[in-house]
Protein backbone atom coordinates (compact mmCIF):
# COMPACT_ATOMS: atom_id res chain seq x y z
CA UNK A 1 0.00 0.00 0.00
CA UNK A 2 1.81 3.11 -0.56
CA UNK A 3 1.27 6.61 1.04
CA UNK A 4 -1.88 7.89 -1.44
CA UNK A 5 -3.48 5.04 -0.78
CA UNK A 6 -2.88 5.16 2.89
CA UNK A 7 -4.08 8.51 3.44
CA UNK A 8 -6.96 9.05 1.00
CA UNK A 9 -7.56 11.18 -1.35
CA UNK A 10 -6.76 15.05 -0.17
CA UNK A 11 -9.80 16.33 -1.82
CA UNK A 12 -12.25 13.92 -0.51
CA UNK A 13 -11.21 14.96 2.71
CA UNK A 14 -13.89 17.68 4.67
CA UNK A 15 -13.28 21.26 4.54
CA UNK A 16 -13.73 22.55 7.78
CA UNK A 17 -12.87 26.63 6.72
CA UNK A 18 -16.47 29.10 7.09
CA UNK A 19 -16.31 32.28 5.65
CA UNK A 20 -18.09 33.57 8.39
CA UNK A 21 -15.12 33.07 10.04
CA UNK A 22 -12.98 34.81 7.65
CA UNK A 23 -15.39 37.37 7.43
CA UNK A 24 -15.36 38.21 10.82
CA UNK A 25 -12.10 38.10 10.97
CA UNK A 26 -11.63 40.93 8.78
CA UNK A 27 -14.15 42.59 10.27
CA UNK A 28 -12.15 42.67 13.50
CA UNK A 29 -8.97 43.52 11.63
CA UNK A 30 -10.45 46.69 10.17
CA UNK A 31 -11.69 48.06 13.37
CA UNK A 32 -8.31 47.51 14.91
CA UNK A 33 -6.83 49.30 12.59
CA UNK A 34 -9.30 52.50 12.74
CA UNK A 35 -8.87 52.71 16.29
CA UNK A 36 -4.68 52.66 16.29
CA UNK A 37 -5.33 55.32 13.41
CA UNK A 38 -7.71 57.58 15.36
CA UNK A 39 -5.02 57.10 18.24
CA UNK A 40 -2.07 58.06 16.12
CA UNK A 41 -3.82 60.96 14.38
CA UNK A 42 -4.79 62.12 17.78
CA UNK A 43 -1.28 61.78 19.03
CA UNK A 44 -0.14 63.57 16.41
CA UNK A 45 -2.07 65.98 15.75
CA UNK A 46 -0.48 69.57 16.06
CA UNK A 47 -2.59 71.55 18.22
CA UNK A 48 -2.70 71.49 22.11
CA UNK A 49 -4.30 68.66 24.50
CA UNK A 50 -7.11 71.86 25.62
CA UNK A 51 -7.90 72.48 22.21
CA UNK A 52 -7.60 69.11 20.67
CA UNK A 53 -10.09 67.98 23.87
CA UNK A 54 -12.16 71.34 22.85
CA UNK A 55 -12.89 70.32 19.15
CA UNK A 56 -13.74 66.80 20.30
CA UNK A 57 -16.24 67.93 22.30
CA UNK A 58 -17.76 70.34 19.77
CA UNK A 59 -18.01 67.30 17.15
CA UNK A 60 -19.63 65.01 19.76
CA UNK A 61 -22.43 67.40 20.91
CA UNK A 62 -23.01 68.36 17.10
CA UNK A 63 -23.54 64.61 16.44
CA UNK A 64 -25.88 64.34 19.33
CA UNK A 65 -27.76 67.08 17.73
CA UNK A 66 -27.53 65.81 14.54
CA UNK A 67 -28.93 62.29 15.90
CA UNK A 68 -31.32 64.09 18.11
CA UNK A 69 -33.10 65.93 15.21
CA UNK A 70 -32.89 62.93 12.70
CA UNK A 71 -35.30 61.33 15.60
CA UNK A 72 -37.42 63.94 16.12
CA UNK A 73 -38.54 64.19 12.24
CA UNK A 74 -38.62 60.04 12.40
CA UNK A 75 -40.95 60.34 15.05
CA UNK A 76 -42.61 63.16 12.95
CA UNK A 77 -43.07 61.02 10.12
CA UNK A 78 -44.15 57.29 11.93
CA UNK A 79 -47.12 60.17 13.62
CA UNK A 80 -47.90 61.58 10.19
CA UNK A 81 -48.78 58.07 9.39
CA UNK A 82 -50.52 56.69 11.52
CA UNK A 83 -52.00 60.20 12.15
CA UNK A 84 -51.34 61.32 15.45
CA UNK A 85 -50.63 65.05 16.07
CA UNK A 86 -47.46 65.32 18.38
CA UNK A 87 -46.63 68.21 17.49
CA UNK A 88 -44.44 70.38 20.48
CA UNK A 89 -46.28 73.64 21.59
CA UNK A 90 -44.25 76.42 21.32
CA UNK A 91 -43.54 79.57 24.00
Amino acid sequence: MNEYEQYGEYSQQPRETSSGSSVGTAITFLLIGVGVGAAAALLFTPVSGSELRGTISRGYRSTLDGISQGAEKLRERGSNLLGINRRRKQG
